[in-house]
């Protein structure tokens, strides 16, 4: 399970830091905000990736 919670934060950390760099470059300023908000996205589309694995390895 620590392999699995490794992959989790380094793929939060990749994810946050091209958001902000991607967000810098476009509108060149950062808002808090809506980091926030692509953090519980990016929360809630691990989550339910982990849930179709699961179920998907249930029907095996």
């Amino acid at each position: 399970m620590s392999t699995r919670r490794d992959l989790y934060v380094a793929g939060f950390v990749a994810a946050s830091l091209a958001y902000i760099f991607v967000s810098l470059a476009f509108t060149g300023s950062f808002h808090l905000l809506r980091w926030i908000t692509f953090v519980v996205f990016f929360g809630v589309a691990f989550a339910g990736f982990e849930w179709f694995i699961g179920w998907a390895m249930a029907q095996e």
